[in-house]
């Protein structure tokens, strides 16, 4: 099961596993297990994609959404 939003953030700007793996110096086969919840990223992993998706871990891994009111 996929526990991550790594296709879906890939897929909604229109980054291919290929190119995304070009930028990240992540292979393909990586990406690929890591989107499908075949396999854990590590911390380096983490970050390369990040940073070349431009977007937080959380909003990649964690489905973190954090609420700044008060309830």
């Amino acid at each position: 099961m996929n526990y991550n939003n790594l296709k879906d953030i890939r897929i909604e700007i229109g980054m291919s596993i290929a190119e995304l793996s070009r930028r990240s110096k992540v292979s393909r086969m990586t990406i690929s297990k890591i989107e499908n919840g075949e396999s854990n990223p590590t911390i380096k992993t983490i970050v390369a994609l990040s940073k070349v998706l431009k977007k937080s871990p959380n909003e990649i891994f964690f489905n973190v959404s954090v609420n700044h009111e008060l309830q």
